[in-house]
């Protein structure tokens, strides 16, 4: 019986020894959502709002690899230090946006314009 259960034991320690491929799974966290939603979100923002006659006084300023929230300034044009008109952020719910431009006439058309970037749309009006 002794011998049985050392053999047993030297087989478990081979078999501990032995590797094999592993397959790892990794599921994008609310973070990596959020960048890839502003990444969209940004290229967009510098392909359609430069043209457009109500928003092309606006410069943008993308902050999408900080360790907090990522987020995308819109500061007026040639002045990236002052307070931004518009900040736009995301998480893994969503995209917002909030300042001065979100609570002007224009916010219902910007926020249309941000949710149909970040849902994927590559038009740039609807």
């Amino acid at each position: 019986m002794k011998k049985l259960i050392a053999l047993l034991a030297a087989f478990a320690a081979l078999s501990a020894c032995q590797t094999g491929p592993t397959v790892r799974i990794i599921k994008p966290n609310n973070h990596a959502v959020a960048v890839s939603a502003l990444q969209r979100v940004n290229a967009k923002v510098y392909e359609c709002w430069p043209s457009d006659k109500d928003l092309k006084a606006y410069g943008v300023i993308p902050e999408l690899d900080s360790s907090g929230t990522p987020r995308i300034l819109i500061v007026p044009k040639g002045k990236p230090q002052s307070l931004p008109k518009l900040v736009i952020t995301a998480s893994g719910k969503g995209v917002t946006s909030f300042g001065p431009l979100a609570q002007s006439a224009l916010a219902p058309r910007i926020n249309a314009d941000l949710n149909r970037w970040a849902a994927g749309s590559t038009a740039c009006s609807a």
